[in-house]
């Protein structure tokens, strides 16, 4: 598992952090690493725009089968 470190939080962002994790009854670090883990998924609109930059950046995903070649085949059971 990585670590990192985060520098520059407010005093005010801990100390709230910190009565959360008390009132969750779990301990700090088990609660910024859940925040931080329930945070990390992609949403889809975050997914969509991560492909359209990939698009940009490298163009068009073109498949090395045409999609029709790949049906005609799935249909013939080849």
């Amino acid at each position: 598992m990585g670590q990192f470190v985060v520098r520059s939080i407010e005093d005010h962002v801990i100390a709230g952090l910190k009565v959360k994790a008390r009132l969750a009854g779990v301990p700090f670090e088990a609660f910024v690493r859940d925040t931080l883990r329930a945070a990390a998924p992609l949403s889809g609109s975050e997914k969509v725009s991560l492909i359209e930059e990939f698009k940009r950046q490298y163009g068009p995903i073109k498949p090395a089968t045409p999609p029709e070649d790949i049906l005609r085949d799935e249909r013939e059971g080849r």
